[in-house]
């Protein structure tokens, strides 16, 4: 399957997930397609609900289970630094510094976990805070260049996979956020005709990030497509005819 085909089947298969095995299967599915070795989706906070550290994951059950019995979720270094951070976790740059990060990695290498990975925080249109987590069993050379390849595709699949399993655990809404200017500008530039690759070229940024700010504004209008999003930002005026 080509890249495009490969990305958009992906996205319609998360989109029609309707139970928890339905979303681990669409991980599975994902972690297939693109060569890796394990991928987890991780809730960390959601406004509202009393269920804490929410997981889907294609990790083997003795890990998940090892994981759970020592409560590995408070020493966990990618789970500290996802509870605040932003930006994306490579795990070679993680510090394993010291006695209890160097255990946890080595025993998590030892369940088959993944020896390079990379963790990307989602932050939700109502406060939400999430990792969406892949891993590979390659050499740290071949690590960089299968990132490289499969980044952009990943940022977006995980902003789509927080939103499915928001929708299918029937997490509470809350008040949305307004738009940011330069989502409301990527929007406009869409209801105009402009395609992400020509907005891209226009405002001087990665078709990766106009993919984004489309996807952030099409959450916070609480639309299913960037078409409906379109229509209900003319009515609000949020955007110009």
């Amino acid at each position: 399957m080509e890249g495009d085909e490969r990305f958009e089947s992906t996205l319609q298969g998360i989109s029609l997930a309707s139970c928890a095995q339905d979303l681990t299967e669409n991980l599975r599915s994902i972690r297939d397609g693109y060569n890796l070795a394990n991928i987890v989706y991780h809730a960390l906070q959601v406004p509202g609900s009393n269920q804490q550290n929410l997981l889907l994951l294609t990790y083997e059950k003795h890990w998940v289970d090892r994981y759970h019995a020592l409560d590995y979720f408070r020493i966990d270094p990618v789970v500290r630094i996802g509870r605040t951070g932003f930006l994306p976790i490579d795990w070679t740059e993680v510090d394993k510094n010291s006695p209890e990060a160097r255990r946890f990695f080595l025993e998590a290498d030892s369940y088959g976990v993944g020896r390079n990975g990379i963790s990307l925080p989602v932050r939700g249109p109502r406060g939400e805070r999430a990792i969406f987590t892949v891993t590979a069993n390659v050499s740290e050379r071949e690590w960089l260049n299968q990132r490289l390849v499969c980044i952009r595709d990943l940022q977006i699949i995980a902003h789509y996979m927080h939103d499915r399993v928001m929708q299918v655990f029937g997490f509470p809404a809350g008040p949305l956020r307004a738009p940011s200017s330069r989502e409301v500008q990527c929007l406009q530039m869409i209801g105009r005709g402009h395609t992400p690759k020509m907005i891209a070229g226009d405002l001087g940024i990665s078709e990766s990030a106009v993919r984004l700010y489309l996807h952030s504004i099409r959450r916070k209008l609480n639309c299913a497509t960037i078409a409906q999003s379109v229509g209900v930002a003319l009515n609000h005026n949020i955007i110009a005819a």
